[in-house]
């Protein structure tokens, strides 16, 4: 009886751990995140008054702050509730990398990222 209830034991650890894995898997991490942004931003079809395009700058100059590579291949157009679901994502993405990038990351793109966050907001309030 015992060896069943251990084995019993041992097959729910390991689900758990199967599954904590998967979920954490899938987390990007806050540079990542402003990769993603960066493209989302970059990808966007609508000029947004030129919310948009201030807010790629920012952007840019926080990922060169931190080494990051932003470019690669970048596809043009796309309809506009695309584009603010793809500006909205991009907003979520920027405030997520803020609050978890290092404290000495943080420091460095700090200004930034808060210009950028808040010209995706303003983007966002023009639609």
């Amino acid at each position: 009886m015992k060896f069943k209830s251990s084995s019993f034991f041992l097959k729910i650890a390991a689900i758990g751990l199967a599954l904590s894995f998967g979920v954490s898997a899938y987390a990007e991490m806050p540079r990542e995140e402003l990769v993603h942004a960066y493209h989302l931003l970059k990808t966007a079809n609508s000029n947004y008054a030129g919310h948009r395009a201030t807010a790629i700058k920012e952007v840019e100059a926080a990922g060169r702050s931190l080494g990051l590579e932003l470019g690669g291949d970048v596809s043009k157009g796309e309809r506009q509730w695309l584009s603010d679901k793809q500006m909205s994502e991009a907003q979520r993405l920027l405030r997520d990398a803020r609050d978890k990038l290092e404290t000495s990351d943080r420091t460095r793109v700090a200004r930034h990222l808060e210009v950028a966050i808040k010209e995706v907001d303003a983007a966002l309030a023009v639609k």
